[in-house]
């Protein structure tokens, strides 16, 4: 994060910069949290879990809310009328202060959605695309081990195993040690690996974007080079009196 001027001394256009900055900024690391939010939220309702991993989904959750927190402190302490700007994000008020709407975190994820299809352009960006594929790790994870942890013969039966067997899926490596027995968790392995597919095609088509945008650069340097050699012995042959192509041939 850019280093914040001293706030008095800003007007209020220049407060409004800042704080559409830092909005920027934050906006796809508070949907990474989001999507952490996730497994967070279900898994002591629906998995069973030891006392030590009840305690590490205890501290990552204070830590998202503390981030949070201090997302929010940051803003209405930047933006140019506080009290108002907190009446127009009263939601993230209430998230914050009433521990009771932690759920609501996951509203972001709404938003996001919304946005990807809106500016498609916008949701190929490698920063998103990354966002997306730590949104399907979290989600397939959550619900694979949701439908696998009961069944007979079951080798997803811990969160940690799942995250493993959702990142090993996603990357199209497939190991093959921990894999889906239900038909339902099968499924969910087949959508994830075609999302896979299609994150590591993005990012291909990035690289590819650069790549190429790269060798434009230099062909069009090397043009320019060409035509300001051309006009210098336009010039040269101009104060000698010459024609073009005697300044050509005496440069040959």
């Amino acid at each position: 994060m850019p280093r914040l001027p001293h706030l008095r001394r800003l007007d209020q256009a220049q407060r409004e910069e800042v704080l559409q900055r830092l909005e920027r900024l934050t906006e796809l690391p508070l949907l990474v949290l989001a999507f952490v939010m996730i497994p967070l939220l279900v898994g002591p309702f629906v998995w069973d879990l030891s006392a030590r991993e009840e305690a590490a989904f205890a501290a990552v959750d204070i830590f998202i809310w503390a981030v949070f927190a201090v997302d929010l402190g940051l803003k209405v302490a930047i933006a140019p009328h506080s009290k108002e700007y907190l009446r127009r994000h009263w939601l993230e008020v209430l998230i914050v202060v009433v521990p009771f709407f932690r759920p609501l975190r996951l509203l972001r994820l709404l938003l996001f959605g919304s946005r990807f299809f809106v500016g498609f352009r916008q949701a190929v960006r490698v920063d998103f695309l990354v966002v997306y594929a730590v949104g399907m790790v979290m989600i397939s994870s959550t619900v694979v081990l949701t439908i696998e942890q009961d069944q007979p013969g079951a080798t997803i039966t811990t969160f940690p195993n799942a995250l493993w067997w959702a990142v090993v899926t996603v990357t199209t490596v497939g190991y093959g040690d921990i894999v889906p027995v239900s038909a339902a968790g099968r499924g969910i392995a087949f959508l994830l690996m075609l999302g896979g597919i299609a994150f590591f095609s993005g990012i291909t088509a990035n690289l590819a974007s650069v790549l190429v945008g790269a060798g434009q650069s230099q062909n069009s340097a090397l043009n320019q080079l060409s035509q300001e050699i051309q006009s210098l012995r336009q010039e040269i042959a101009g104060l000698r009196g010459d024609h073009p192509d005697n300044a050509h041939e005496d440069t040959t």
